[in-house]
């Protein structure tokens, strides 16, 4: 094992990234709130409307939904943006993220199975995308990388597989 290919350094993602979780995860709120209200007005108030204490729950239980809502959305975006990190070595690949609990994932080279460039209409808008990672334990993701770069990663990995395939 090369001692300078240990040394280096993790690479962040597309910036891009933080304003594609804030649509998606406001897109994802307002469905959920939507559902809590028409749930509440339908069927919540009607039925226990006549007790106070009922009412009063059901919009505390709102306002911290959409406080909650809110904070994930605009707070969370941006620390899961600083603590996403990856590198890419001859032997292996990982993945650093987690805002409360930090998941360093380590993928042997020998694992990968499959690489697929994913991009969703939202990173589209932002010319970001993703490269997924696929090994017979689970999938892994390297989100928010601009298509070029992802493409060359994807070129990257497959030949560092093929190599290490000759090796065996």
């Amino acid at each position: 094992m090369n001692i300078q290919n240990e040394l280096k350094t993790y690479e962040k993602i597309h910036k891009n990234a933080i304003k594609t979780w804030i649509i998606s995860k406001t897109i994802t709120s307002i469905i959920i709130i939507a559902i809590y209200i028409l749930v509440m007005q339908l069927f919540l108030i009607p039925k226990f409307g006549h007790i106070p204490l009922v009412k009063y729950i059901t919009y505390i239980l709102a306002l911290i939904i959409i406080s909650i809502s809110i904070a994930d959305t605009f707070v969370g975006s941006f620390l899961e943006y600083k603590q996403w990190k990856y590198a890419i070595f001859e032997d292996k690949v990982e993945l650093i993220k987690g805002i409360i609990i930090r998941e360093k994932t380590i993928i042997p080279m020998s694992r990968i199975q499959n690489l697929k460039i994913k991009q969703g209409p939202i990173q589209r808008i932002y010319k970001i995308t993703s490269v997924n990672i696929i090994t017979a334990g689970g999938h892994h993701e390297i989100p928010a990388l601009p298509v070029e770069k992802a493409e060359k990663i994807t070129k990257n990995l497959n030949l560092l597989i093929e190599a290490g395939e000759k090796i065996e």
